[in-house]
């Protein structure tokens, strides 16, 4: 069994570990260092990891308050590395946020009361030498061992170096990958938000142009809707003056008709009278049936009166235009050359 896996057994055989899991500082990855700060988000650090994280995303700030040889923070932000909710410091930086005192009281009771040596969590004996202690950690083959295990054992041949020493480098390692993660979380969600904020601009501005497109298209609608009035109101008056016409020659001779058969039957009936002495005291129907027949002359219309063809159009000029409708010619990167009749380039023609 190795070392690691020693040292995860002993802790299991602890139910209070469980409460110490909840007392891992995300950064540091120990135990909560007094003063405990709580975040806006209800997330708790060691007020020196807070620090740390802001001043890695704030590299300027540091540096000012290094030439001047403070560590005190100042106004600005970060972002929780628990749940990436942002946080916004005043003018006294990470000293401005609340200390969280029931949770290092926690801590201090937890202290007081564990039964289990720490030493041994902090300290691991050497699996081979038992009695000798994690001390140096092993360059060649990546692995913490002893004093003998260099001087006697498996590691007498390999390059070693203080486990300090090795310790300090890692953590320094991981806190400046921690603090670079954050920056780098930070500038993506700041182009995360900016792109959906060009998302909504682009609908946003969508929505406009369709809107005034369709305005467009309404008043050219309207107008056409005006012009076709106008033109039918003129067929219109042109059909009705010409059927008043026939129909007022339609009366006047359908009453000469009517006339003129009556003249005709009366005509008739003096045709079977027999005494001649009679018959001649009506000879004024002969007069009077030589004037009718006289006045029955036929006016005939004018050649094409029916004829309305005079009002044909032609809109194939109009309808080559309108297919050409498009938007102001200009350039766009995305379709290529927009407004000559097409989507761009490759667009299909509207």
């Amino acid at each position: 069994m190795s070392i690691q896996m020693e040292y995860n057994a002993y802790r299991r055989d602890h139910p209070i570990d469980s409460l110490e899991r909840q007392l891992i500082c995300p950064i540091c990855l120990e135990m909560f260092t007094k003063p405990v700060v709580i975040l806006p988000c209800q997330h708790n650090l060691c007020r020196k990891c807070a620090n740390d994280i802001f001043q890695v995303s704030h590299p300027k700030i540091l540096f000012v308050f290094q030439s001047r040889g403070t560590t005190l923070g100042s106004a600005g932000r970060f972002r929780c590395p628990s749940c990436r909710h942002e946080v916004v410091l005043d003018r006294h930086g990470v000293y401005g946020l609340q200390r969280n005192l029931l949770v290092e009281n926690i801590i201090d009771i937890y202290k007081q009361d564990s039964a289990r040596p720490l030493l041994k969590t902090e300290h691991p004996s050497c699996e081979e030498h038992e009695e000798e202690k994690i001390n140096i950690y092993c360059m060649t083959c990546g692995v913490p061992t002893c004093s003998l295990c260099k001087v006697f054992g498996e590691h007498k041949e390999c390059e070693v170096a203080p486990l300090s020493d090795i310790y300090m480098k890692q953590k320094s390692e991981l806190t400046e990958g921690i603090g670079a993660l954050v920056a780098a979380n930070d500038r993506v969600q700041a182009f995360l938000d900016n792109l959906q904020g060009t998302c909504r601009s682009i609908e946003d501005n969508s929505k406009a142009q369709k809107q005034a497109l369709c305005e467009k298209f309404d008043r050219m609608y309207a107008i056409l809707e005006e012009r076709r009035k106008i033109m039918l109101q003129r067929i219109t008056y042109e059909q009705e003056e010409k059927t008043q016409h026939l129909k007022s020659l339609t009366r006047s001779y359908s009453e000469h008709i009517e006339s003129s058969s009556k003249l005709v039957d009366t005509a008739l009936q003096s045709m079977e009278e027999p005494q001649m002495a009679v018959f001649v005291q009506v000879t004024w129907q002969v007069t009077g049936i030589s004037e009718v027949t006289q006045s029955c002359e036929v006016e005939p219309l004018e050649t094409g009166y029916d004829n309305m063809e005079h009002y044909a159009v032609d809109f194939n000029a109009e309808e080559r235009v309108l297919y050409q409708l498009d938007f102001i010619k200009g350039e766009n990167k995305w379709f290529g050359v927009v407004g000559n009749g097409g989507l761009g380039e490759e667009g299909s023609q509207v």
